[in-house]
């Protein structure tokens, strides 16, 4: 098992002696307008300001409470809420309804511990801190801070209960587990640390919780009084060890938790919150603390269970708390407290202490100057793209490979496979399979998490028919006390499997879940993905395919097999990856909440990640964005231009608009889907021929300055041997444009039943179109005539077939293949492309395929997985200028390759250099390149819009395709449709300039 070294960038600082002491970020400057008010304030006044009462904002739930508030606000003057489950809207509303009727500025407070998803609906939840141990990238802990505190500005929320410093060392433990970065001190220290000063140094007070700490606990303290029975020297060196370094660094608040603990207060029944001996002797006096103390909520049973409502509160304040915490009776309590002042048990200069600094805080949180919270436009703040980017990321980082035997993963060419993939606790396709189905064909499967022993017999026997089987434990569950959700039932049948099948599994549940998953032996790679949601599902996915590498390791110990630390390292990040941008708003990042570590804490790779994430920016668009590319496709099918059509777009690797129009057929209604497949017509030119001829340069067994005479067999009394490739592929070689071969193959209207017939048989095995076959010599006729053709006298701008039939001759005798196999061997398979080929009827259903024309001047039927091109068909389907047939994701995929520069998955299939060569422009008043056609001369529309880059390059074809590269703007553009179904003469698509407009709007939207 590999280990990982994990290195943040400031641990050295953190563990140094010299790191110098901080006070809290609100007591390191001058307050004059707390101390100002503090002046004007009465006792009553005073004490009000300890209470912070929970909000609910939701009118449906049972403790929906508006009007309890704002008479606690009225009557008894609290100094802060904490808001709970509800809308972003109607707390907002409520904020500022409770903010002006207040004399004092409320301090807002939320447990916003993985977002305001936690407890907002609409609104973002993040990964869960234990995910987030699984980074090794410190900056993007950073980021996340630096988000939330803006997305807690925006919502006038001033202090965030977090993070979680616990150390979560035990298993078991009911109310922390994922809430915890993992059970290593030090990593949970980095990384709270740099949680916390991603909300201070933009204006949130961080609160570290629970002290002093609830990580080996296996009682939930919200329903009884756990009992914490280790010694102080244990204590002082693991659960004391996070406040110790946070609080150098200017940590704001802590938050107490209610924990037994003898070795610190062995008064019985006694929560630590409830301590003097805790609160004020050690967390005060001890260790130095400043800030400000925040109870954990006093109506839970851990404290609630053995002290009356006001008694808690007193005693709370007695032990040196500054802020009480969902106070059960504030009437009461406030009483209470009164009569501990009035008997001398709580002094008023001990009420004044707790005043004045929450007073402080609030003038740091910049209630000095309070601004109501502005309604318009919240959802949309909230949920702008650097927000959903961000999470994106974290989830990303997270994702832990605990095995991988044979380096099975990524997983490399599927070609040829079999593939299951099984869904384990759902009965419906998930966001798993339909990210693999990007990437691959299989066969989906959907498991019960505890099979009998009959179906699980039959499980075995099914899913051993396959090569590759890849399982997803799904349906989890956060919750300790239900096994995480998973059981080993499933694990043992897919452990039988791999006995005989590679199998890899996906856990998306909390790691310690391991645990019982016992029987995994036989499975070749284990990964552990944390959480159940749709984006991790999705870049699970993702890593296994290599369109991501994985870097996460595991921050806890799971099981015997799987340690805290344990981790591979696998390859990937330059294959497509599909993202949804209608999930998101392109709207900026508001400037005045961009913060930046502040002084003593090393940014690390935090600014070039935001950098990063600005440049993402441009991946994501608007709904109206979408909606005008939407609108033109679907004119496109309403004014008759073709029935169907796919539009794919990918932007820095990113596919950002992936969607499929209408039909395949008007006859048949089948609906345009991901996996439909259409005749690509000359853009083969490009996805075939000239890819192969750059092969073979790259090779040394082509050079595209010699003549065609020095490659074949043409007498040198022929003009056409002196053809120079170069010219022939930039079409300047005075080539005719097209010959009609099949009209010398009619005879008396009928095709000529010497050169066709009707089922395949010897010497005719070359399929024209269904139940018709072509003599296998007449391809050297069509040669003979091309050689027999004469030459325009004039080299100039030409287009033409004709030089690729030559080129295939070319490259076949080069390779000693033929053209469909050398592609398929070189390019198709080992890039994944499952739909992409010749002769797509050999390996595809025929409902898949797009239809084109009803034929009726040469094979008198309509064509559906045949060629469309007449010259085509006749070599059999395989041609160098025509004949290739592809869904539009794999098409996106070779397109993507060329713009890398020729590497894909990690794989070298060409040089750039090479690359580059045929993407260059040689003649002038010609825009073509070698084999790629490029962007009009002057800039206009024609072969493209007017804003592709002079280094931009791609192809059209007669059937209504298109697909174009453009490295200067990273974009990818793929347009499949059958407009000659069923008539070759509609035009329709070129008059309404329908795959230009579309261009043309890709490049507003993504092209910066």
């Amino acid at each position: 098992m590999i280990r990982k070294i994990v290195a943040f960038a400031f641990l050295g600082i953190l563990l140094g002696k010299d790191a110098r002491s901080q006070k809290p970020v609100f007591m390191d400057k001058p307050t004059p307008w707390a101390d100002s008010l503090f002046q004007t304030m009465t006792l009553d006044q005073k004490i009000g300001q300890l209470f912070m009462v929970a909000a609910w904002t939701d009118p449906k739930r049972s403790d929906y409470n508006p009007k309890q508030i704002q008479t606690l606000i009225n009557q008894y003057g609290i100094g802060g809420i904490i808001f709970m489950q509800g809308s972003p809207g109607r707390q907002a509303g409520l904020n500022n309804q409770f903010q002006a009727s207040s004399k004092i500025p409320l301090m807002i407070g939320m447990d916003a511990e993985w977002g305001l998803g936690m407890r907002l609906d609409s609104t973002i939840a993040y990964p869960r801190q234990l995910t987030l141990g699984a980074t090794t990238n410190d900056s993007l802990i950073y980021a996340f801070g630096t988000e939330m505190a803006r997305q807690l500005k925006r919502l006038g929320v001033h202090v965030s209960f977090s993070p979680v410093v616990d150390i979560n060392n035990n298993p078991k433990n009911p109310v922390i587990s994922n809430r915890s970065f993992g059970e290593n001190k030090k990593l949970v220290t980095a990384q709270s640390l740099m949680y916390m000063k991603g909300l201070q140094d933009n204006g949130v007070l961080a609160c570290a919780k629970h002290f002093p700490g609830h990580g080996d606990t296996d009682v939930d303290s919200h329903k009884d009084l756990p009992v914490i029975s280790h010694d102080a020297f244990r204590l002082d060196s693991i659960e004391l060890y996070p406040y110790q370094v946070l609080q150098q660094y200017g940590l704001g608040s802590v938050m107490t938790a209610h924990l037994y603990i003898p070795a610190l207060d062995s008064t019985k029944n006694v929560a630590s919150t409830l301590s003097k001996e805790i609160i004020t002797n050690l967390l005060r006096k001890k260790m130095g603390f400043d800030g400000l103390v925040f109870t954990d909520a006093i109506n839970m049973q851990g404290i609630a269970k053995f002290f009356k409502p006001g008694e808690a509160e007193v005693r709370a304040l007695q032990a040196g708390n500054d802020v009480l915490l969902f106070s059960r009776d504030v009437p009461l309590a406030i009483q209470l407290i009164k009569e501990a002042i009035a008997n001398g048990t709580l002094t008023e200069e001990e009420i004044n202490d707790r005043c004045q600094r929450i007073l402080r805080a609030k003038e740091w949180e910049g209630l000095s100057n309070y601004q109501p919270v502005k309604l318009e436009g919240l959802y949309e703040d909230l949920n702008n793209f650097q927000a959903q980017e961000l999470r994106r990321r974290l989830v990303e980082q997270s994702i832990t490979v605990l095995k991988n035997d044979e380096a099975m993963l990524p997983l490399q060419n599927l070609i040829g496979k079999k593939v299951a993939v099984v869904s384990v606790g759902i009965e419906a396709p998930s966001d798993f399979q339909n990210a693999l189905s990007h990437y691959s064909t299989f066969t989906p499967y959907f498991m019960e998490k505890s099979p009998d022993f009959k179906k699980a017999m039959w499980w075995r026997e099914e899913l051993g028919k396959y090569d590759v089987v890849i399982a997803a434990l799904l349906n989890t569950s956060h919750r300790t006390s239900k096994n995480f959700g998973v059981t080993n039932e499933s694990a043992r049948i897919l452990n039988s499997v791999g006995e005989n099948t590679q199998v890899i599994l996906s856990v998306f549940a909390n790691p310690y879940s391991m645990e019982v998953l016992k029987d995994l032996n036989n499975i070749e790679c284990v990964m552990v993905s944390y959480q159940d949601d749709a984006m991790t599902q999705q870049v699970t996915a993702e890593v296994i395919v290599g369109a991501l590498s994985a870097n996460g390791i595991l921050p806890v110990t799971a099981s015997n097999s799987f340690k805290a630390g344990d981790g591979y390292s696998t390859r990937g990040g330059d294959k497509l990856r599909w993202v949804n941008p209608a999930d998101f708003n392109k709207e900026p990042l508001l400037a005045s909440t961009q913060g930046k570590p502040s002084q003593g804490v090393p940014a690390g790779d935090y600014e070039e990640d935001m950098m990063a994430d600005a440049g993402n920016s441009q991946m994501y668009a608007s709904s109206n964005d979408l909606a005008r590319i939407d609108a033109i496709a679907q004119n496109g099918i309403t004014q008759g231009a073709y029935p169907g059509c796919r539009v794919l777009i990918a932007k820095n690797g990113n596919v950002v608009y992936d969607k499929a129009f209408g039909v395949l057929d008007n006859t048949s209604k089948i609906a345009v889907n991901e996996q439909s497949v259409y005749d690509l017509a000359s853009i083969t030119k490009v996805a075939s021929s000239t890819i192969a001829a750059m092969k073979l340069v790259d090779d040394g067994k082509l050079d595209v300055n010699k003549t065609l005479g020095e490659y074949l067999d043409i007498p040198e009394s022929n003009e056409y041997s002196k053809i120079v490739i170069k010219d022939m592929f930039a079409h300047t070689a005075g080539l005719t444009p097209w010959i009609p071969f099949y009209q010398k193959t009619i005879k008396n209207g009928q095709l000529n039943p010497e050169i066709y017939k009707s089922k395949s048989e010897q010497g005719f095995s070359k399929p024209v179109a269904s139940d018709l076959y072509i003599m296998d010599s007449y391809n050297d006729s069509i040669y003979s005539r091309i050689l027999n053709t004469p030459l325009s006298k004039e080299k100039k701008y030409n287009y033409s077939d004709l030089g690729y039939y030559f080129m295939q001759r070319i490259i076949e005798k080069q390779t000693n293949k033929t053209l469909d196999a050398f592609v398929k061997e070189e390019f198709y398979e080992p890039l994944g492309l499952s739909t992409m080929g010749y002769l797509p009827l050999e390996r595809l259903k025929a409902e898949q395929i797009a239809p084109t024309e009803k034929d009726i001047t040469f094979r008198s039927q309509h064509i559906t997985g045949y060629v469309h091109d007449q010259g085509a068909a006749m070599m059999g389907g395989v041609a160098g200028h025509a004949g290739l047939f592809s869904n539009a994701q794999d098409l996106a995929v070779l397109m993507q390759m060329l713009m890398n520069g020729g590497t894909y998955g990690g794989k070298t299939y060409l040089s750039k250099a090479t690359i580059d060569t045929f993407n260059t422009r040689y003649f002038a008043n010609n825009r073509r390149g070698l084999g790629f056609d490029k962007p009009t001369i002057p800039a206009g529309k024609g072969s493209t819009c007017k804003e592709a880059s002079a280094v931009s390059f791609g192809h059209t074809g007669f059937t209504g395709t298109m697909c174009w590269a453009d490295p200067k703007s990273g974009l990818v553009y793929v347009f499949l449709s059958n407009r000659v179904n069923p008539d070759a003469e509609n035009k329709k698509i070129q008059t309404l300039d329908i795959r230009t407009d579309i261009q043309e709007e890709m490049y507003r939207i993504w092209g910066k």
